[in-house]
């Protein structure tokens, strides 16, 4: 009757530890907080980046604003883009709510100047809201933008205007570039694709140990059990 008792306690041991590890193990979710974005042009395009410089999500400004809830456990987020048609794309800083908080980030587009004869140019990078500046045969800025969540930013160039010779691209963490462009005639749309390089020097990968996995303890713990059991019940 003894190794009975012992048995059965065993079992109600090893039974409430394989529970808490599945509990554990299934857990999901976590504590949220509002990014609100703020923008006087409605229809207007906004989207959420993580310091990875991926797209987390893209709204519709509505009513003036576009919400996005942030898990607080989740990667990072730092910066959004708004863009429309007819303005100049605009970026902002974002800092991480915490949760429960809502982090208001306002943003004012402004709009590109319209008439004349002009053709475009369009720059086509592999960065997410890179800035790209137009340079005139001056030596100065003629026009400046950011590129859009597909890495792509169009200009409106008047063939009126100061010819225009290079473009500059820049990003943190990027090494900057210029390339030489050509006047598009109008009408027409002059492409130049820019491949940025990382300025962050590659790191030797450092081999780790993969913990465990709960069940891996709860298989433990049930050999541990049996051996107990065993010795239970041969005495």
């Amino acid at each position: 009757m003894k190794k009975i008792s012992y048995l059965f306690i065993a079992l109600i041991v090893l039974f409430l530890f394989v529970g808490a590890v599945s509990a554990a193990d299934t857990t999901i979710g976590g504590d949220k907080g509002v990014v609100q974005v703020t923008c006087d042009v409605n229809g207007a395009s906004a989207s959420l980046i993580s310091i990875n410089d991926d797209v987390v999500e893209t709204k519709t400004i509505t009513n003036g604003m576009a919400e996005f809830y942030v898990y607080t456990t989740g990667t990072p987020v730092n910066k959004v883009l708004v863009s429309a048609d007819d303005y100049y794309t605009a970026s902002a800083s974002v800092s991480v709510p915490a949760a429960g908080e809502t982090v208001v980030v306002p943003v004012t587009l402004e709009a590109k100047p319209v008439g004349g004869d002009r053709g475009f140019l369009q720059v086509n990078t592999n960065v997410i809201g890179a800035k790209v500046e137009v340079m005139s045969i001056s030596g100065s800025v003629s026009d400046t933008d950011y590129t859009d969540v597909n890495g792509k930013v169009e200009f409106a160039i008047y063939t009126t205007g100061t010819p225009i010779n290079s473009v500059v691209v820049s990003a943190p963490g990027w090494i900057t570039q210029t390339v030489s462009v050509t006047v598009p005639a109008k009408g027409q749309t002059e492409t130049v694709n820019i491949d940025l390089k990382s300025s962050v020097a590659p790191t030797t990968a450092i081999p780790t140990t993969t913990p465990a996995s709960p069940m891996g303890f709860a298989l433990i713990g049930l050999l541990g059990v049996i051996g107990v059991v065993a010795l239970v019940c041969r005495d």
